[in-house]
């Protein structure tokens, strides 16, 4: 565990004790940091072991800062009343990785990689750890991916921490200074947490905000966005694009690309990583090749290292192929421009998807909707759904489990089916992760009992 010692002695409020929370307030008891965590659900509370304190009832004045879990309002729809408590204290509000960041002085010499995006920061994320580990790098994976930041042990000398950071996480991110940063995409997301687009984007480019002088920016620019805050480094960054030839890294009839300046280096075939597919995933393995390098591996280690990247559970996992018919679980596909980006993937594709919507359907769904033999639509999403891709056949189904059946009925050998939601699962199951785990066992239960 992460202990960081520059908060010794110091009162130190948390609210929100889920996984990041209590790795934080365990640090923090560590550190010698006088802690007053709060959960608004007693179970929360209950498997805290540093001191609890009431925080509606505490006088901030006595505060030297707050540690917010990532959920907790800001501003939108409204801030929430400790938001506004330490606001009017003017009480710091910090996140676990503000933690770390006090605690860097102590750690053996690393570096450390900030990771956003709409789509693909896990991807990239977990990629990258990989392949600083495969090429005998220390390295680890933490943040919004599902480790706490503070829940990990130092890496050894050269360590490489890489943390995904999502748009909630850099809201309140103060102090981290990543050695290198990258920004992958821009596409609406969450905007009813950030006001506007222009909230969200802004929430996106504060991974930049403490870039060192000497840090590296990486930012894809195929999306107005990224492109818009490219151009704004003026010269600490390097761009990634799956469309055209850019002073960065860049794919071509094929083929990876490196160019500085006058210097174009030919980097060998895209299709590294054959369980990689689609436009999205070039990108995220032009992120992950632009970073190891920057970190100073050598080309042919990175792409080795690459090719054997098994992916990660519910973002395009093949689960199994039974009579000619593929089984992909892309459950973290929870918004319109993931489910777009796994449909240009596949071709004669049976596509399940709904749940709850984060917001308008309406997209330009007819290209990626080419492939589509037939759509089975869930949740409370369906009916509009079904709007949104009119022309496209589609049947609306009772439950996820009824869609894999229909699905596998209708399916042909050589045909994917493909769970890609395009919206939250919160209608029908806790997480993505819940609904993936049941896209898997539906398919399981296809193939029969197990020895």
């Amino acid at each position: 565990m992460i202990t960081p010692t520059a908060y010794r002695g110091q009162h130190i409020g948390i609210f929100g004790l889920a996984r990041s929370g209590r790795a934080a307030a365990e640090s923090l008891v560590r550190a010698g940091v006088h802690v007053h965590a709060w959960d608004d659900t007693a179970a929360a509370r209950s498997a805290v072991s540093a001191d609890l304190d009431d925080l509606y009832a505490l006088d901030f004045t006595a505060l030297d800062g707050l540690v917010l879990a990532p959920g907790v309002p800001l501003t939108h729809p409204k801030p929430h009343p400790l938001v506004e408590k330490a606001q009017a204290a003017e009480t710091p509000i910090l996140s676990d990785f503000d933690l770390f960041e006090g605690a860097r002085s102590t750690l053996p010499s690393h570096s450390v990689v900030g990771i956003t995006g709409t789509n693909g920061k896990s991807t990239v994320t977990a990629m990258l750890a990989h392949v600083m580990a495969a090429c005998g790098r220390p390295s680890c994976a933490a943040g919004n991916i599902g480790v706490g930041v503070m829940d990990v042990d130092p890496l050894d000398e050269g360590g490489v921490y890489v943390f995904e950071m999502s748009s909630f996480q850099l809201d309140i991110t103060q102090h981290l200074r990543p050695d290198i940063a990258i920004l992958l995409n821009i596409t609406p997301d969450h905007l009813d947490r950030h006001g506007s687009m222009a909230g969200y984007v802004a929430a996106k480019a504060r991974i930049f905000d403490r870039l060192s002088e000497d840090g590296l920016a990486i930012i894809g620019v195929d999306d107005a966005h990224g492109a818009k805050l490219y151009a704004g480094m003026q010269g600490q960054a390097l761009a990634l694009s799956t469309e055209r030839a850019v002073d960065g890294y860049f794919t071509e009839n094929g083929r990876i690309y490196r160019r500085d300046g006058d210097r174009t280096s030919d980097l060998g075939p895209s299709d590294v990583n054959p369980r990689m597919k689609g436009v999205h995933n070039q990108q995220n393995i032009l992120a992950v090749w632009a970073a190891a390098h920057a970190l100073g591996l050598e080309d042919a280690d990175i792409r080795a290292a690459i090719a054997g990247f098994a992916g990660l559970a519910h973002r395009q996992q093949w689960v199994a192929t039974i009579d000619g018919v593929t089984y992909v679980n892309d459950s973290k596909a929870t918004n319109v421009d993931a489910a777009l980006r796994a449909l240009t993937a596949f071709s004669s594709v049976h596509w399940i998807a709904g749940g709850r919507a984060k917001g308008p359907l309406d997209a330009d769904w007819g290209p990626a909707l080419s492939g589509v033999r037939r759509a089975y639509l869930i949740g409370e999403a369906a009916p509009a759904l079904a709007q949104a891709i009119e022309g496209t056949p589609a049947d609306i189904c009772a439950s996820l489990d009824d869609a894999v059946i229909k699905a596998t009925a209708a399916a042909q050998p050589g045909d994917t089916v493909l769970l890609s939601p395009a919206c939250t699962a919160f209608d029908q199951f806790s997480d993505y992760e819940r609904r993936g785990e049941a896209f898997v066992a539906a398919v399981r239960a296809l193939e029969g009992p197990q020895p």
